[in-house]
């Protein structure tokens, strides 16, 4: 997404008890006396008689606690929120959602140097930056030394998460500052239709085994370009905006094919996640040893990029931009390298193409992009009653149900085999049954030590690949080895 992003010029104290009085007080235990604690779907917590209503609570008072939660994206989902309220009605979240670099990057790094001063009660951090806070464990809580109201604490709900994204929210001094919301695992998102109309294979099986490897995709994608231009595919076009019903043919008549795919910029983590390292090597120690300048999966991905750039087969239009969101209902681009949390983001920005999706595999097998750790920063008001949430948002039950609403893969490996998951279709991607597509995309991946400078090195090939790509530097080894430079300089 960084690359991406460049292509398109973008680029209080602790409190001495750690159980809140609120929580010990008359009004919180009758709350949870009101039910046995129950398991299972509603995790630890029972539902609760909505003795007061706090939706409308800015601050915490002796009847509501507010729980202030920064995030990014949609790590947080609308749904699960509402069930948690009807849980837990005393209890306010009051979230503040932020670009990622700015929360990740900036925002918690100025907030723990000032001693965690205006620090929120619970901070999504994206993987990128995962290696990075690991060598600041102290700017949160330990979340081993919290416990729940089903008296858990993150060691206890260890063996529920996939290891190597637990991983992640490991300090180097073995403190757990954050339990893993998802796994991005990344397949296609691609426009069946028009691949039927350019003559191309258009059945997901047939689809990725035309392009199983880079090199294959990227000759796949000149030969849809090709096929857009030609008086048979237009023609086949017009005849589709004059069948069928008035949505219908409203539809096809909005079709602008310009580009294969969305931005080439995506392909390079892509094919970066595919390795077993990318910047850093695990060597045994904590910090990990730094790689970029001779691992040669970075130049891989670098140069796999470059080529998809040369062939001319991205529309060269910034993720997460107006025109980006447009482009998904105007055909502008057939396909979509598509992490599992990218599939509701189609589903809000192009509703009129329902049913016009499919997925297919993603060359070269497995891949991921992004996925995020829920954490505590120290400084956080109410850390328990930030713990109480965390461990129930992230329990296996409402995983499940973040997938079958919102799309986002679980981190907790017992749903891979689970029939609600495996035997999950989703309509609006034509039926595909997207549950065992990912979960065997995410099979498949291989754990890749994240280190300090994981981000800033990022940014560094990012910006190369992005002046290559915007023809500012004609000599793509220059351009390569500048950006090599460039991530000698990250600190």
């Amino acid at each position: 997404m960084v690359v991406a992003q460049q292509l398109n010029g973008e680029a209080t104290t602790h409190k001495e008890n750690l159980m809140s009085k609120k929580l010990m007080s008359l009004k919180a235990a009758a709350l949870l006396a009101s039910a046995a604690l129950t398991m299972g779907v509603l995790g630890f917590i029972s539902p609760a008689a909505a003795v007061v209503d706090c939706t409308k609570a800015t601050t915490s008072t002796n009847e509501c606690t507010v729980l202030t939660v920064n995030t990014f994206g949609d790590v947080i989902q609308p749904a699960l929120v509402a069930d948690y309220r009807k849980l837990r009605p005393d209890i306010k979240l009051s979230i503040k959602k932020s670009d990622l670099d700015a929360l990740n990057g900036t925002g918690l790094f100025t907030q723990c140097a000032a001693g965690g001063a205006g620090n929120p009660d619970i901070a999504a951090v994206e993987i990128s930056y995962s290696g990075f806070w690991r060598a600041y464990p102290q700017c949160f809580f330990d979340l081993t030394k919290l416990k729940n109201t089903n008296n858990k604490s993150a060691a206890d709900i260890k063996k529920d998460y996939l290891p190597w994204r637990w991983e992640h929210g490991v300090g180097y001094n073995d403190a757990v500052i954050g339990i893993p919301t998802d796994v991005g695992g990344l397949e296609v998102s691609y426009r069946w239709d028009l691949f039927k109309l350019a003559g191309l294979p258009y059945q997901r099986d047939a689809v990725s085994k035309e392009w199983s490897t880079w090199t294959k995709f990227i000759a796949f994608g000149k030969k849809y370009l090709a096929a857009t231009k030609t008086a048979k595919f237009k023609a086949g076009l017009a005849a589709l905006a004059k069948t069928g019903t008035s949505d219908n043919k409203k539809f096809y008549a909005s079709q602008k094919p310009i580009g294969f795919m969305d931005n080439i910029g995506t392909v390079y983590p892509a094919v970066m996640n595919q390795g077993t390292e990318k910047y850093y090597r695990n060597n045994g120690t904590d910090a990990g040893q730094l790689v970029y300048k001779t691992n040669k999966q970075v130049k891989l991905a670098f140069d796999t990029t470059v080529s998809a750039s040369t062939a001319a087969i991205g529309t060269r239009i910034g993720q997460f931009s107006s025109d980006w969101n447009v482009g998904m209902s105007k055909g502008t681009f057939a396909v979509m390298l598509s992490p599992a949390w990218m599939m509701d983001y189609i589903k809000g920005q192009a509703p009129d193409t329902k049913g016009k999706w499919d997925i297919a595999d993603i060359p070269g097998g497995g891949g991921n992009q992004g996925g995020s750790q829920l954490s505590i920063p120290k400084g956080a008001k109410e850390p328990q009653e930030a713990w109480n949430f965390i461990s129930w948002y992230l329990a296996p039950a409402q995983q499940l149900k973040v997938f079958q609403t919102y799309g986002l893969f679980p981190s907790t490996p017992s749903l891979y085999s689970n029939p609600d998951l495996i035997g999950f279709k989703d309509p609006f991607f034509n039926n595909a049954p997207v549950g065992k597509i990912y979960a065997d995309g995410v099979k498949k991946l291989k754990p890749i030590f994240e280190g300090k400078l994981q981000r800033c090195i990022d940014m560094a090939m990012g910006s190369a690949i992005s002046l290559v790509a915007n023809g500012k530097e004609k000599n793509a080894k220059k351009a390569f080895d500048g950006g090599i430079l460039a991530a000698g300089k990250c600190k």
